[in-house]
């Protein structure tokens, strides 16, 4: 993994020479990182000092830490820590803390991008009561309690969203012979961010990137005060008799048996 002090990003994830991160060579949203839920808060772009400007790092063993500097636009102060849990699975440790002076609520919002051309899948969580935005990306195939999304390469009109709950905590992408798998806590619909799911899977109109984006929950912050969200991310070359198509239960299986190795 590369982690840019830029924005605090990761730039690259990759096992062997089969990169699931896009760069900056291919779009100009790129990379991994953490924004403040919901965006009806900010609107577009996102703060700068958060998602563009320098963090300070710091390293100690299997820890890298950055912090970016105070924002006073946002209120928000913001750490990310990547711990080395094996050779599969790095542990991203956020921390948005409150320096402004009033009561903030906000929460915390994962964006990776990756490449098009392969498979969203996810344990389903049902219709979320109502919290769940209209999603103009569809599910491609729901089977067994997963929703699969098939992410072709092909131009569209414009850019798709799905909004979703999500059980068991986990989004997974595959493409090619890699499977990719970010762990997170589980949270219920009354904690959304307004307008927001637990998780969201957001189409570039022109394919040349996908986002998987997963969200913690929404929660007051007094002044000085921060929350903490956690999570893991794995990264599998697929067996050969597991081929990565669209309801193939082996591949659930697959990132189950994987995610309960690390508890």
């Amino acid at each position: 993994m590369k982690i840019s002090s830029k924005g605090g990003r990761v730039i690259s994830y990759k096992i062997g020479n089969k990169e699931i991160i896009t760069s900056k060579k291919e779009h100009e949203n790129y990379g991994s990182t953490l924004w403040p839920a919901p965006q009806r808060d900010w609107g577009w772009p996102p703060y700068a000092i958060l998602d563009e400007h320098e963090y300070t790092v710091e390293k100690k063993g299997n820890m890298l830490k950055m912090t970016s500097s105070p924002d006073p636009k946002s209120g928000f102060q913001f750490e990310k820590r990547w711990e080395l849990i094996n050779s599969n699975c790095i542990r991203i440790i956020y921390t948005i803390r409150n320096i402004s002076k009033d009561e903030k609520k906000v929460g915390p919002w994962e964006v990776t991008r990756v490449p098009c051309g392969g498979l969203v899948l996810f344990p389903d969580g049902g219709e979320g009561k109502g919290k769940v935005p209209y999603s103009s990306l569809k599910i491609s195939l729901q089977k067994d309690g997963i929703n699969w999304i098939l992410i072709d390469k092909y131009p569209i009109d414009d850019h798709q969203k799905s909004f979703s709950t999500a059980m068991e905590g986990w989004l997974s992408y595959v493409v090619e012979d890699v499977l990719f798998i970010k762990r997170f806590p589980d949270i219920r619909p009354e904690d959304y961010s307004p307008d927001q799911g637990e998780v969201e899977i957001y189409v570039d109109k022109e394919k040349s990137y996908i986002e998987l984006e997963n969200y913690g929950a929404y929660q007051s912050l007094d002044p000085g005060k921060s929350l903490e969200y956690v999570v893991d991310w794995y990264l599998f070359k697929l067996p050969k008799t597991i081929k990565p198509q669209m309801g193939n239960s082996q591949l659930v299986k697959m990132v189950r048996e994987k995610l309960a190795e690390i508890e």
